[in-house]
């Protein structure tokens, strides 16, 4: 999805669950009211999709695409830029996506109470180690959050990454840093959408 795409559809679904006048009509919540006759299996559904784009909006890379000589149609927010395979990531999208190789692979299901652990663990050590500033978190402002993705890919994802090489230890560490900043940004917009979404309940 583009950053439009995601912003569009982030709004729509926020308002069909805050039960906005008309939001049923939108092209986003239509098929899955057709999915999902019943309302509250529909609402769960449209929950689920606001958590997963929420998520999706802060990989800079779901939020731009390079449009230059190479890529005249965009590089389809990085995966047209092919490097050597490492765990499985072998394009730019991919890098970003396992958090600069940090977790390039998918979990064992179901979570044991170990996998539990360490989630809960890592969790707080990220929260500590990478505090947010409560004013830049622009609570639902999903245009915000987009132009930030917008300005992380500029400083970060693009400045010094060598088409077909694999990125350097300092892109790879400058860029972990920006991500896992974004992780708890995320997070704690996330939070306070779904309290938004509840209230209006």
């Amino acid at each position: 999805m583009s950053a439009t795409d995601v912003v569009q559809a982030l709004t729509a679904l926020t308002n069909y669950l805050k039960n906005v006048s008309g939001s049923q009509k939108s092209s986003y919540i239509t098929p899955i009211l057709a999915a999902y006759p019943n309302p509250d299996d529909a609402k769960s559904f449209a929950l689920r999709l606001v958590i997963h784009y929420v998520g999706d909006i802060h990989q800079p890379l779901h939020t731009t695409s390079e449009v230059n000589d190479q890529f005249p149609v965009g590089d389809r927010g990085g995966n047209s830029h092919k490097i050597p395979n490492v765990s499985g990531a072998s394009n730019l999208h991919a890098v970003w996506d396992s958090v600069l190789y940090e977790y390039t692979a998918y979990p064992n299901l179901p979570l044991s109470s170990s996998d539990y652990s360490w989630y809960t663990s890592t969790a707080a050590t990220q929260y500590k180690n990478y505090p947010i500033s409560s004013s830049k978190i622009h609570s639902s402002n999903f245009n915000y959050w987009a132009q930030e993705g917008l300005q992380i890919s500029q400083d970060y994802v693009y400045a010094g990454f060598v088409e077909g090489q694999v990125p350097s230890a300092t892109y790879q560490n400058k860029g972990e840093q920006k991500l896992f900043s974004q992780m708890n940004y995320g997070a704690r917009r996330l939070a306070s959408l779904v309290e938004d979404l509840y209230a209006a309940q």
